[in-house]
């Protein structure tokens, strides 16, 4: 299984790519905020932010197609969430399911193609390295760099087992796939559990103490974590 579109293009080098990362990750968190924050019905400034960050995937190089692409995946469940709390929502009476439920449609797709943007025009790496110069929580930053680090090697597992279990099977419908597919979660998720004390007990032995070094300089190391807090 391949997990190459988890980072950007690196040939990229759009004026964005080569902004600074922490000006670009607290400009998105502020552009989600105030997203977040509008009331319900504000079209003009939801139109305002959506041409903002049309303009920014314009200068940046990122393929719009990709974005959108990308957005489609999770729209299925923001287009769930707009049905079930469009109904409900305090301001339902006042200004109609319809509004209340284009508006939650909007939000979500203006935040979620904000954070696709960022992600694209700025590594995961280099991502952290703003966060930790951000004064955010050690633990919270050592366990998204493991989580990433590991995605990885969680992704080889998952294929190794599906192939495996494609050799032992010659059943071609689909109906019959999802017992198959379930079973494969459930073994994944244990044999997850096993290698993370098996990678925990291997790191600790080798002097694991929370701090991430780099060969890229001193900037990028993490102050000190204690081990029983960093555990993977």
């Amino acid at each position: 299984m391949r997990l190459d579109w988890l980072e950007p293009d690196q040939s990229a080098h759009g004026s964005l790519h080569r902004l600074d990362a922490r000006i670009k990750l607290v400009a998105t968190l502020a552009l989600v905020l105030a997203v977040v924050l509008l009331p319900i019905g504000s079209w003009r400034p939801l139109g305002g932010a959506a041409m903002l960050l049309a303009f920014l995937v314009g200068i940046s190089g990122v393929s719009p197609g990709t974005l959108l692409r990308r957005g489609l995946a999770v729209m299925p469940v923001v287009v769930l969430l707009a049905v079930m709390i469009a109904p409900s929502h305090p301001m339902a009476p006042t200004f109609g399911p319809w509004v209340v439920g284009g508006t939650i449609l909007a939000k979500n797709c203006l935040t979620i193609l904000s954070i696709l943007l960022l992600a694209h025009v700025t590594p995961f790496r280099d991502l952290m390295t703003a966060l930790e110069q951000l004064r955010a929580p050690t633990v919270l930053v050592a366990t998204l760099l493991l989580m990433y680090r590991y995605l990885f090697v969680l992704a080889e597992q998952l294929s190794r087992m599906a192939r495996a279990r494609r050799a032992r099977s010659f059943r071609r419908s689909r109906w019959s796939e999802w017992p198959l597919g379930a079973s494969l979660i459930a073994g994944l998720l244990l044999r997850s559990f096993e290698r993370g004390e098996r990678v925990h007990a291997a790191m600790l032995a080798r002097g694991w103490d929370g701090t991430f070094r780099s060969l890229d300089g001193p900037d990028s190391i993490s102050p000190p974590v204690q081990p029983d807090s960093a555990s993977p």
